[in-house]
């Protein structure tokens, strides 16, 4: 009977994994794997309940680092990601206090703020440490 209770859990954590698809859950189903394994064997449960611990922490502390690298390789930054590290130009002075400002990048005007509250000159260079909804959060570039 313990042996269909880990074999049930082992399916609910692969359909969650598989709609949620953030490696979270599969690693309980490896420790359930395990569990159901020692079921069949005659296992008493709390060695059921500990392999299912042990084997689940063990797997996705060693596994897991190494699996997310693997699968986010194939992401693709969005245009606003690729913004952030970027260098741009002030043609607004950026002034916090009065919410304005403006800079240049990559030919596109944006309305820019400063990281840390102080003005920025036009024609001063900068760098996009951030993006707010519509705004760069910039610094001045050294």
């Amino acid at each position: 009977m313990n042996t269909i209770f880990w074999l049930i859990v082992v399916a609910v954590m692969l359909v969650i994994e598989i709609f949620t698809m953030g490696l979270t859950t599969i690693w309980f189903s490896l420790g359930a794997v395990a569990a159901a394994i020692a079921a069949g064997l005659g296992a008493p449960l709390w060695v059921q309940i500990l392999l299912f611990s042990v084997v689940s922490i063990l797997v996705m502390v060693l596994v897991r680092p190494f699996a997310v690298k693997v699968v986010n390789k194939e992401r693709i930054r969005t245009n606003i990601e690729e913004v952030v590290g970027a260098q741009g130009i002030v043609i607004e002075e950026i002034d916090n206090r009065q919410e304005k400002g403006t800079v240049r990048l990559r030919g596109v005007e944006w309305m820019a703020r400063s990281t840390d509250g102080e003005v920025i000159a036009p024609e001063e260079l900068v760098t996009v440490e951030a993006v707010s909804g519509v705004k760069l959060i910039v610094k001045k570039s050294m």
